[in-house]
């Protein structure tokens, strides 16, 4: 359960099943990269793992997709403490392997774990596998991997 004096701005991000944190699709709009950036960083001061879940959205902005790059290249420590992998959503089973190489693209250099999957269903079984594989002591990813499923 997350800590009520910690809670995230709900627009933007759903805690209410955390570890599992999810990006609401409605709140990915132009410069939303911003508010995201804020919002990671209150994650973060939670000083707990979790796993971040979005559905993909091809419709985000450059400007916004090169600001969260940035963003989790600067933060890659503190990203490699807390957050356990990043779930991406695509439904459409014909564009998985393109949305894997944009995940690839917009988390290179993070150290960050990602997957892309087909639904909630599998991202919240998915979730706490990531949650427990990465916090038994596995090594620490060198550079982004990327999986679908």
């Amino acid at each position: 359960m997350m800590p009520s004096s910690l809670a995230l701005d709900a627009r933007l991000f759903d805690a209410s099943r955390f570890p599992l944190v999810r990006v609401r699709p409605r709140a990915v709009k132009p410069g939303y990269a911003f508010a995201w950036s804020a919002q990671m960083h209150r994650l973060m001061s939670l000083a707990t793992p979790f796993v971040l879940v979005a559905d993909h959205d091809a419709n985000e902005t450059a400007d916004d997709t090169r600001l969260r790059a940035a963003w989790m290249r600067t933060h890659r420590a503190m990203l490699a403490a807390y957050c356990r992998g990043l779930i991406v959503i695509e439904p459409r089973i014909e564009a998985r392997a393109t949305t894997r190489e944009t995940l690839r693209a917009l988390t290179e250099g993070s150290g960050l774990r990602t997957v892309v999957v087909s639904s909630m269903r599998v991202a919240g079984e998915l979730a706490p596998v990531l949650l427990k594989h990465s916090a038994s002591g596995a090594a620490p990813v060198p550079a982004t991997r990327s999986r679908a499923i």
